[in-house]
């Protein structure tokens, strides 16, 4: 009796390990993979930053093999592990991350395309996107990924970086609903960045659903002076399905220190040829012509 009471303690303690709460049915592991690491040239000027412009990795690290991640959190760090923010004078103009071997929901046949599915991205404001219980973003044995990384540096020192995702994930052999993401942007399968005038603007880009499904997730970005992205769907009266709204420095309204997102099973449902309808809303001081407005919709397909 004593034997077996000591495996079943020590088949407890090894099950807790890998990472499965007491009742609960999905195993969910986390892997903090770092990449890097990039070199931020020193500013000029307090007007002019230290830019490493849209550098591109291939092949770079996966957190697993074969699984389905449930969740990703963005981060910019210092080899000590210290976050690198605007504080130092780092900051994260965006990284996006693509699957090679994966066909993009609306960039496929652009030169976009040929660098796979674009399937997560961060700005300075550090975005996590996480799904619905039950629901992941599936990771399959030959896939590969590259990396887009675009920093700036407002010190006048040079600064030695590492972009770094927390990403938590269950084995492929569970039961997981599949995500696909749809990557949503006003200069849609350009360089993301479009023209806006002084004052309130509201400029729109249309997608024909080619992924009907539930979305579960979803996410907006936007440079400083944004208001909000919104998603709406033209075909069911203009029904808002997501609205991400900016949270900009009271003391800086050129800096965004987060945005919201939209988690639901399902926060809308969209239908195959409806029109659904992307809102980049700025109330800016000045005209600008480098902002951005993209959402990225994770649906699960119908």
């Amino acid at each position: 009796m004593k034997r077996c009471a000591v495996v079943v303690v020590f088949l407890a303690v090894a099950i807790s390990v890998v990472g499965v709460a007491p009742g609960a049915h999905a195993t969910t592991y986390k892997k903090v993979v770092r990449y890097g690491p990039f070199i931020i040239p020193a500013a000029g000027s307090i007007d002019q930053p230290g830019m490493l412009n849209n550098r591109l990795k291939f092949a770079v690290q996966r957190p697993c093999l074969d699984c389905h991640i449930t969740s990703m959190t963005p981060n910019l760090v210092y080899s000590d592990g210290r976050p690198a923010t605007m504080e130092t004078g780092a900051m994260i103009h965006h990284f996006v991350l693509t699957s090679q071997f994966r066909k993009d929901a609306t960039c496929a046949n652009s030169w976009l395309g040929l660098a796979g599915a674009r399937f997560f991205a961060s700005g300075d404001e550090r975005t996590p996107i996480s799904f619905p219980e039950g629901y992941g973003y599936r990771v399959r044995w030959y896939d590969s990924w590259n990396l887009l990384v675009d920093l700036m540096n407002h010190s006048l020192e040079s600064k030695t970086v590492y972009v770094q995702v927390t990403y938590t994930y269950r084995p492929s052999w569970e039961s997981v609903k599949r995500v696909r993401p749809v990557w949503l942007d006003i200069d849609q399968c350009g360089d993301s960045e479009y023209s806006i005038p002084s004052g309130f603007s509201d400029t729109h880009w249309n997608w024909n659903v080619n992924v009907p499904g539930k979305a579960v997730a979803v996410m907006g970005h936007v440079h400083g002076g944004g208001v909000a992205v919104e998603v709406t769907n033209e075909s069911q009266g203009g029904a808002s399905i997501c609205k991400s709204v900016a949270t900009l420095d009271p003391m800086d309204s050129h800096r965004v220190l987060s945005m919201s997102t939209c988690r639901g099973d399902p926060v809308a449902s969209v239908h195959q040829g409806e029109v659904v309808r992307l809102h980049s809303m700025y109330e800016s001081e000045h005209a600008a012509n480098d902002v951005m407005g993209i959402m990225l919709l994770y649906i699960n397909p119908s």
